[in-house]
């Protein structure tokens, strides 16, 4: 009896410190991405897995670092936006070749040469939605 006594115990500080049991996972639903260049703006809005997969691999290339505050503006800015299963967003800001932002954070530098592969990307690759 002293034994039940315990673990329900157990149990109950566990549930009352608010340990989570069981982790929600959230997926990648839709991409859109408006990419401006030159007073020229391309749209694209995906949903199949592939298609989607290329533009957050593109994010993923990125790879920002630093905190920094934009000392120029540019000719060419795109945001992406990703939908999520739970029916959150994030939405990705670039200037040019040189900077990123999520969801209004701070800008970062990003990898010049790989930013540069995002509009040949887009061109390759039509909405599927």
């Amino acid at each position: 009896m002293k034994r039940i006594w315990m673990i329900l115990a157990i149990c109950l500080l566990l549930t009352g410190c608010g340990v989570k049991t069981r982790s929600v996972y959230r997926v990648v639903t839709g991409v859109e991405v408006a990419y401006s260049r030159a007073g020229d703006t391309l749209y694209r809005t995906y949903t199949k897995q592939a298609s989607m997969g290329s533009i957050l691999t593109y994010l993923r290339l990125l790879r920002p670092f630093g905190p920094t505050v934009p000392k120029e503006s540019f000719d060419t800015s795109c945001t992406i936006k990703l939908q999520y299963s739970d029916g959150t967003d994030s939405v990705y800001l670039q200037q040019g070749n040189r900077y990123l932002r999520r969801d209004g954070e701070e800008w970062q530098n990003i990898d010049r040469s790989r930013a540069t592969l995002l509009y040949p990307l887009l061109l390759l690759l039509p909405s599927d939605a």
